[in-house]
């Protein structure tokens, strides 16, 4: 009788055991996310390429964010200018190509010619797209464009491009500019001719400016700025209350945090 009763819980243990494994489930790694990355170059007369300091700071990073985030099939770089017209101010717009075959099945000296030649076509790719990225920031703004700068309309732009990202998806933004913003009209600011004096206006008239930009959404972009000044510029040239205010601006339309492209 003892060793029936035995024999009984043995049994169910390994019924036990065996439920347990039925119930296990492979669960797929999920594949690496794309990246969209759009890059706002400021053509003003404020920001000025033929800055030997400019332009390389400028080309440094512009090889950086190419070599990070275009990484595979469908990662895409898009490029405007920043000015009085920034809204149509679309350069150009490229989608990676290159894609490496399936190396199921195959031999180690097989995968390995695989890879090669898939590294060597992503770096055509990223060479052919830093080369337009350069062209972009060399092109000089002779229009009259180039006296405003609308920053605000590549806020409307970013909100825009992320609505329609495909699915599994990082968005970033990157904006190549001294964030004077310089418009005309009571609706609107120009920092070059009146900065905010103070921390608290610089806070007041983001809370203000924030109520502009109804519906706009800016949750998981990541945004970077790069300013064109050396660290020996004087504050009335790098005005820290400006980029203040576009902290609190930013904060208030969803954005975590405006992090200084090289410093995150």
């Amino acid at each position: 009788m003892l060793q029936r009763i035995l024999y009984l819980f043995v049994l169910i243990a390994l019924i036990g055991c065996q439920g347990g494994e039925d119930k296990k489930t492979v669960v797929a790694s999920k594949p690496q996310p794309h990246v969209y990355s759009i890059i706002f170059l400021d053509k003003t007369v404020s920001v000025s390429p033929k800055d030997t300091f400019t332009r390389q700071k400028y080309e440094k990073a512009l090889e950086q964010i190419i070599n990070e985030n275009i990484r595979q099939k469908d990662d895409k770089i898009e490029v405007y200018f920043i000015h009085e017209n920034t809204s149509q101010a679309k350069v150009f717009a490229q989608t990676c190509k290159s894609e490496m075959k399936d190396t199921v099945g195959l031999n180690p000296t097989d995968i390995k010619a695989i890879k090669n030649a898939y590294q060597i076509s992503l770096k055509k790719e990223r060479n052919k797209m830093f080369n337009k990225c350069l062209e972009a920031l060399l092109d000089q703004n002779t229009t009259d464009t180039r006296k405003y700068t609308d920053i605000w309309a590549a806020l409307h732009i970013i909100d825009k491009k992320n609505g329609k990202k495909k699915e599994n998806t990082v968005f970033k933004a990157y904006l190549f500019s001294d964030m004077v913003e310089s418009m005309a009209g009571s609706d609107r600011r120009d920092f070059h001719t009146r900065p905010p004096f103070s921390n608290a206006e610089a806070e007041q008239w983001a809370e203000a400016d924030a109520k502009k930009f109804i519906g706009l959404e800016l949750e998981e972009i990541e945004m970077f700025y790069l300013l064109p000044f050396s660290p020996l510029s004087a504050t009335n040239e790098n005005n820290p209350k400006v980029l203040l205010y576009w902290n609190r601006l930013l904060g208030k339309l969803g954005v975590e945090e405006l992090k200084e492209l090289g410093n995150d």
